[in-house]
């Protein structure tokens, strides 16, 4: 097939209105900021401030210690803490957190919210092997799974403990790339016989375009839309988030109906077998339409999502996330 084409599935209404209240339950994962093992900035899991054993460290190279290369200090590489590689925190080579080696999350959400410029069109092709965004654009947002609790299955598993960030896949990713995100498993389905009580299944993989411990507010007004390419054996709800479809809890301004994010043309996608290119124009992209309505403010994007409705077995591959 023409690996360029888009393909596009328009569910009826009967099968909308069970993914619709697959998408209402869906939440994004609770974030644990950018590090494998740590939980914050300066709070984080193995680190304080300084990180742990910082300050006039072992193992470092700053100006205190014993019997090192600076001016004392014995036989470490990192300006704080014990056998690390970054400047805060122990055993990570990113810039906060304990064991973290990606994402960028930062101590506030930025005040106004970050930006990007038309020549930060990269959002991330997966090429670094770690769950942050690609650095550039002021983006410092990282890749999660999700998923409901009432049986469903999702390799690779949700990270709430912050201890496993999401890893890319290395099979069979789109072109000659090197990495991308391979999840697979099976939803449950949907359990409606008690009403009031109802039951969704649903399972996705997502990112934020900024993070401070918790969802920013991005403005990507720069652009024009978002393209990347997808393969995979189901159809996928599209979800990219503004403050107005993003619950409060998560750092939006929605209350009610919450989750409803921006599709192409409101509908769902059917994924081929082979990669194919996905097209989400910022222009026309809908919700879907059982959520609080909204209209798409670029200045107030918050994330992106793609999730599985619910009694799927899936296996699906996503890459090359950029801007246009």
């Amino acid at each position: 097939m023409n690996a360029s084409s888009s393909k596009w599935l328009a569910l009826g209404l009967g099968v909308m209105g069970v993914l619709a209240c697959s998408a209402e339950a869906s939440e994004p994962a609770t974030k644990p900021g950018n590090g494998a093992a740590g939980t914050g900035n300066a709070a984080s899991t193995g680190g304080t401030a300084n990180g742990t054993a910082g300050g006039a460290s072992i193992a470092g190279t700053t100006t205190t210690g014993t019997g090192g290369t600076a001016t004392t200090g014995t036989a470490g590489t990192a300006t704080t803490g014990t056998a690390g590689t970054a400047t805060t925190g122990t055993a990570g080579t990113a810039t906060t957190g304990t064991g973290g080696m990606d994402g960028g999350a930062l101590a506030a959400c930025p005040s106004p919210p970050a930006a990007g410029t038309i020549a930060d069109l990269l959002i991330d092709d997966l090429e670094d092997g770690d769950n942050g965004l690609s650095k550039v654009g002021s983006r410092t947002g990282f890749w999660y799974t999700y998923m409901d609790a009432i049986g469903t299955t999702i390799v690779p598993a949700p990270d709430k403990a912050g201890t496993m960030p999401l890893k890319p896949g290395a099979t069979n990713c789109h072109g000659a790339s090197k990495g991308c995100i391979i999840i697979t498993g099976t939803t449950a389905p949907n359990d409606t016989t008690v009403v009031g009580m109802e039951k969704y299944g649903y399972a996705g993989v997502g990112f934020d375009f900024s993070n401070a411990m918790k969802t920013c507010i991005y403005n990507a007004s720069a652009y024009s839309g978002i393209k990347f390419w997808a393969r995979g054996d189901v159809a996928v709800t599209i979800k990219l988030g503004t403050t107005a479809t993003v619950a409060t809890a998560d750092g939006g301004t929605c209350t009610t109906g919450c989750t409803d994010g921006f599709s192409p043309t409101g509908a769902d996608v059917l994924l081929d077998t082979e990669w194919t290119q996905i097209d989400l124009p910022f222009a026309t992209a809908m919700q879907a339409g059982w959520g609080t309505p909204a209209t798409l403010d670029k200045t107030m994007v918050m994330g992106m999502q793609i999730q599985i409705p619910p009694g799927q077995t899936f296996n699906v591959a996503l890459d090359d996330f950029t801007f246009y």
